[in-house]
């Protein structure tokens, strides 16, 4: 499994779900996809909402070009023959997903945890990287761990740690991929 962390300052939410807009977040999400980091992510979770995950429709054309033929011919049969209309409702589908969190709402104790999970990660991959094996693939999955370690670490610096009252009433969000 992947994840992306996002961070998002204004989500738009319908019924019980989230509607995926690109445009609400603050930057490119980060891609988690090492292993071990992702099995950390996985722990981190727990304290997160899940939610459903929708694009933004705009309007359905072929829904429209329906309504319109129903309403035609329903203008040429006479008003006897006619049935009680049934308004119907878009159905949205579901894209992904995801985990969201206010960074005010973050449980502390929680995020302490990640961070020292993640720290104990990162020394444990420090470790395994030595002048003999540094441009080995041995050591391969390590360095993108630490890449994504660090990735992370700046996110959840600029985000979850900020005093910025936007930042503080936005979301920390992570998609399933």
């Amino acid at each position: 499994m992947k994840y992306n962390l996002n961070f998002s300052s204004n989500l738009k939410w319908h019924e019980q779900c989230v509607i995926y807009d690109e445009k609400e977040f603050t930057e490119k999400p980060i891609q988690i996809s090492v292993p071990d980091v992702v099995k950390l992510v996985e722990h981190f979770l727990e304290v997160f909402e899940e939610v459903a995950i929708t694009e933004q429709s705009t309007s359905n054309p072929t829904f429209n070009e329906e309504k319109s033929k129903e309403e035609s011919r329903a203008q040429e049969k006479p008003l006897t023959d006619s049935k009680p209309a049934i308004k119907p409702t878009a159905l949205r589908a579901v894209a992904a997903k995801a985990y969201i969190r206010k960074s005010k709402d973050l449980d502390k104790k929680a995020l302490e945890q990640f961070c020292s999970d993640l720290t104990k990660y990162f020394q444990a991959c420090c470790s395994q990287i030595s002048p003999d094996n540094f441009l080995s693939e041995h050591v391969s999955l390590s360095v993108a761990g630490l890449r994504e370690v660090l990735e992370i670490r700046n996110y959840l610096a600029s985000y979850a740690k900020s005093k910025k009252k936007n930042y503080q009433n936005g979301y920390l969000y992570i998609v399933s991929l």
